[in-house]
């Protein structure tokens, strides 16, 4: 959100300060627990905002306004620029949805038993050397 360098009489200065006040309020206390994680020295990152992404991620999934521009590309919304770890803006609004691949079973069809799992090796399961 970039602000304005002039701020004078206006009839939006009350929704100026209501959009200051979502972001500043919420959506950098929540992109403050989602994306730095693992940077531990800065104050801001601070796991105390952890209830806000979780009671208020969704909400604000749902306020945004978003579009599709002529190439079908999603465009709007509230958009993260995370260069350092490349991780989505959909993690402002809760945490990151680990994927399950289902297994695939035929109706009427045993299940197949579950392949046995060895422990490693201590040399990795190589042949000795020569």
């Amino acid at each position: 959100m970039i602000e304005s360098p002039v701020f004078g009489h206006s009839d939006t200065h009350t929704l100026l300060q209501l959009a200051d006040l979502v972001v500043s309020s919420l959506l950098f206390p929540i992109a403050c627990h989602a994306y730095p994680g693992d940077v531990t020295w800065n104050v801001h990152c601070d796991d105390a905002y952890r209830p806000l992404r979780e009671q208020f991620g969704r909400r604000l999934k749902k306020l945004q306004f978003r579009y599709q521009d002529p190439m079908g590309k999603w465009r709007g919304g509230i958009v993260v620029s995370d260069r350092r770890t490349q991780q989505p803006s959909s993690l402002m609004f809760g945490p990151k949805k680990t994927v399950t691949v289902p297994t695939t079973a035929i109706p009427g069809q045993p299940e197949a038993p579950a392949p046995e799992r060895r422990e490693a090796e201590p040399d990795g399961g190589l042949p000795p050397l020569p």
